[in-house]
């Protein structure tokens, strides 16, 4: 079959709705536009019949330029500054911006540019879609579904106002106790107020011969943006004035953005009481008991324990990512509860490796081990020890103890059930949708499918694209071959969760800035990209390649025990305005990819060939990129998500030297070079920006076979298993953990989103052309399994994945070792084996679980190497992990 090409990238139907409200049409009524109100000679509010719905919220957030395109403003007078105001689009007003309003969420307010300006006169305000829905195309609906009924308002009155417009000003600035001063402006302060950890010397505090600046600082919510807490690190001085600099925070109100030769000053009101130390206000158990949420009254900032001081990752917006292993976690902290199956003061000992994570600086979550929950009922309780918290201004905890008790046992429902019979099934008549910027490639007839600035606009469409599903008991796959070829989504069905990511809304980025007709600067082959997601093959050049938005051929093979969908696509493309660095031509390769989903199985296998039919060598690329969040749904990431690989060595791209700042030399006798002990990267929340490095060694590597990420949430992981002499090359991406997270998904053009792009390479890097001999097929597996239960990981295969562990030292080391097997339902065991003597130290069998991994652990000695081996039930070892200790 030909797939059909597509428009616009669509995306699965998971990802496409990323809020429930605003997306049921029309359920409760009509929107409108209640009242506008003006605030001042340069702002107006509009608040609307209904609270808005997040999404238009959001956009509005991430696009101030949007709705000026089509709200217009009529009346006043004919001359003056509001002349303007002539009924056209405030767009045409440079400058015009219109934000949400904080704690209001049915009001806009709109900021009119330096062309216009309001008096005490009658205006009428109205939006116009200029031939599109107000609802439908441009997303302006109620929280609960409600609608604009067509393409234009009615119009409502405007009573303008002389009163001026203000810069930024400082009302009062008063001390909330003795480290903290809460800020409060004349006006809303748009922008230009730093959020969360304050490095910076633009605001301080003066007195008693000293001077401070805040280390935390963050706005009030509910305070339509007038009011900011400051936190500091030391006491204020008894008498202390506060100054913020204006070429530092060029704070914005409605009149415009402070300058640099601004300065703001007052005095700070009282000195408050002496900071008490951070208390807990809440323990609280999960309903399934496998996890203890600790809550706190303040932002919590490090975690002291005996090898040193963790400080608690935190991006601008709040969210956190931190995770404690288990005995950093046990140095302050103990459990007491009773596990099911085990006895009182159990509970330390049934913790998860990684045993915790930070989701925001409030709040611990304690994760008991997988397989184990608290006793339903059963009361238990917290202690942390004096000194191991701080809090943002440095004041540590005393000795705080709280007490929980478990609710009554309810998992949560799943469809996965453990007892049913296999099955395979196919829908080859699915689709698939996607919400994107509306833009226009620019010569698609011709052949070019480059997209430029210009030609994106503020606003989305949704695309819709066949698709095809295939599900067994484990595992919904979905398929787009008319989108490069690609896996979109992997659904673990034992969980719900989505091992890859599936981006919600596409921006176009990444463009040329030379003119058409002439080679392109992009990094990009079309000069031009836009995240969409999933697992796809690019080729046959570097980076995303030539096909990643093009369609495949594609054929399907049903069986009863398999269905295999093979994609296919004949390089014969030769894009004349690509950038030069890209060199191949039209190589007329063939490349044939085919996803395999096995009845009993939870893996998708992706089996690549390569075939050059000419009678000359051809230089080519080829990568697998993989987008990978597991353990969330499709268009969601875990900020604790983790790279697990074989790789301790990796090299950083030439373009990113803060990767210097973050890890240590692989060579510290040859300085300058690039190469770099991975450790800290391994972290989603190490990563201070995007970059991009390279791992090295696989295909030497007798555990080489696999890389993965892990979400520590949770525990559940996805891994790939190759062929790493075949595809020895492994590229990391990532847009940086506050990109990520802090992203708003409607800015145009900002494209960072919260998954670990890793890629799989013929070659070793990008644009390092690999060599295919005339006549020649190359061809290797790759496969995408599930992990479960598993912190970190030692070796996999299509078998599984293990990890072996060490801890202690000295004469009281003990090895641990913990394997999760697809082999679902088998009976299987697993043994620790001294790698020298063959001695077993520990045997177990067990039948291999969807949703747990098998555990066992054994003494050790000091140095000791031993191998943890997976057999079945002939005695043929399926999976072997090897690590020594020290």
């Amino acid at each position: 079959m030909s797939a059909p090409a597509v428009a616009g990238p669509p995306a699965t139907q998971r990802g496409a709705a990323v809020h429930a409200e605003g997306h049921r049409h029309g359920a409760h009524g009509t929107l409108s536009v209640r009242r506008a109100r003006a605030l001042d000679d340069k702002s107006f509010v509009l608040t609307f019949s209904d609270p808005l719905s997040a999404q238009i919220r959001e956009f509005v957030d991430g696009n101030a330029e949007y709705l000026t395109e089509y709200l217009h403003v009529d009346g006043g007078s004919a001359a003056g500054d509001d002349a303007a105001l002539d009924g056209a689009a405030l767009s045409g007003v440079a400058g015009t911006r219109v934000y949400t309003v904080d704690g209001d969420r049915a009001s806009l307010r709109v900021v009119l540019g330096s062309g216009a300006t309001l008096r005490d006169a009658t205006y009428r305000v109205w939006l116009d879609g200029d031939g599109l829905s107000l609802s439908d195309d441009l997303l302006i609906k109620g929280a609960d579904g409600e609608e604009f009924r067509g393409e234009q308002s009615a119009t409502e009155r405007l009573r303008g106002t002389s009163a001026d417009a203000d810069p930024a000003q400082i009302a009062a600035a008063r001390a909330t106790d003795r480290r903290s001063v809460r800020l409060t402006f004349d006006d809303p302060v748009l922008d230009g107020m730093p959020a969360g950890r304050y490095d910076g010397d633009g605001i301080t505090v003066e007195g008693d011969g000293s001077t401070a600046s805040p280390t935390y600082v963050q706005r009030l919510d509910g305070t339509d943006s007038r009011a900011w807490e400051l936190v500091f690190a030391d006491d204020l001085p008894r008498h202390a004035s506060i100054t913020i600099e204006g070429d530092a925070h060029g704070l914005r109100t409605s009149a415009g953005t402070l300058g640099d030769d601004d300065v703001l000053s007052t005095t700070v009101r009282g000195r408050g009481h002496e900071r008490r130390s951070p208390r807990v206000t809440s323990v609280d158990v999960a309903g399934d008991g496998e996890s203890i949420a600790i809550t706190f009254d303040r932002k919590i900032s490090t975690f002291t324990h005996d090898d040193g001081v963790e400080e608690l990752a935190e991006t601008a917006l709040g969210t956190g990512g931190s995770t404690l292993d288990r005995d950093v976690l046990l140095d302050g902290v103990s459990l007491d509860g009773d596990v099911v199956g085990g006895g009182r003061h159990d509970l330390d000992q049934n913790l998860e490796q990684v045993a915790a994570y930070v989701p925001d600086l409030r709040t611990i979550v304690v994760k008991v081990e997988g397989g184990e929950a608290l006793q339903p009922r059963s009361r238990g309780s917290v202690t942390i020890e004096p000194g191991t918290l701080t809090d943002l201004a440095g004041v540590s905890n005393t000795r705080l103890r709280a007490s929980f008790r478990v609710p009554r046992a309810a998992k949560p429902s799943s469809s996965y059930d453990a007892s049913a019979e296999d099955f395979l099934a196919v829908d080859d008549d699915a689709s698939v949708s996607f919400q994107r910027n509306a833009f226009e490639f620019t010569d698609p007839e011709g052949g070019d499918f480059s997209v430029r600035p210009e030609n994106v606009e503020n606003r989305l469409v949704e695309d819709t694209a066949d698709a095809i599903v295939v599900e067994n008991k484990y595992v919904e796959a979905t398929f787009v071959p008319g989108y490069g070829g690609r896996m979109l989504s992997l659904i673990y069905k034992p969980t719900g969760n989505d091992l890859l990511y599936t981006n919600p809304v596409g921006t176009p980025y990444g463009f040329t800035s030379t003119p058409v007709g002439r080679p392109g600067n992009s990094p990009f082959y079309h000069n031009w990209l836009m995240v969409w997601g999933g697992v796809f093959p690019t080729i046959t050049e570097a980076e995303h390649g030539k096909y990643w938005f093009l369609p495949w051929d594609y054929d399907i093979e049903e069986s009863d025990d398999a269905i295999a969908i093979t994609m296919t696509r004949t390089d014969d493309l030769n894009y004349a305005d690509r950038p030069s660095k890209y060199r191949y031509g039209a190589t007329g390769l063939e490349t044939s990819v085919t996803y395999t989903v096995d009845k009993t199985s939870p893996a998708v296998d992706m089996s690549v060939s390569i075939h050059n039919p000419n009678d000359v060598a051809k230089q080519f690329e080829y990568w697998t990129c993989t987008t990978l969040a597991p353990g969330a749904s499709s268009h969601e990431g875990s900020p604790t998500m983790e790279i697990v690989s074989p790789v301790s060595v990796i090299q950083r791209e030439s373009w990113y030297p803060w990767i210097d700042d973050v890890e240590e030399p692989a060579n510290p006798a040859t300085p300058g070079d690039n190469y770099k002990v991975l450790d800290q990267l391994k972290k989603m929340v190490n990563w201070d920006r995007d970059g991009i490095v390279y791992g090295q060694g696989l295909a030497d590597n007798p555990q080489g076979n696999w890389w993965g990420v892990i979400n520590q949430e949770n525990g559940e992981g996805v891994v790939r298993i190759g062929e790493n002499d075949k595809t020895p090359g492994m590229k990391f991406w990532e847009w940086g953990y506050e990109n990520s997270f802090d992203t708003n998904i409607y800015d145009n053009g900002h494209s960072a989103r919260p998954y670990i792009e890793l890629w799989a390479g013929r070659s070793n890097k990008f644009f390092q052309p690999a060599t295919i001999a005339a006549g020649d097929t190359i061809a290797w597996t790759e496969t995408y399994q599930p992990t479960m239960d598993l912190a970190n990981v030692t070796n996999a295969n299509g078998d599984g994945a293990a990890q072996v562990a060490f801890s202690g030292s000295g004469d009281d080391v003990t090895v641990r070792g913990d394997v999760f097997s697809t082999r679902i339902g088998e009976e299987l065991t697993v043994r620790l084996v001294d790698d020298a003597s063959g001695d077993v130290l520990a045997e177990r069998s067990f039948v291999a679980s969807a949703e747990e991994s098998a555990d066992l652990s054994a003494e050790a000695s000091a140095g000791e190497t031993v191998r943890l081996e997976l057999v079945d039930g002939t005695g043929e070892v399926l999976l072997t992990a090897v690590a020594s200790q020290g």
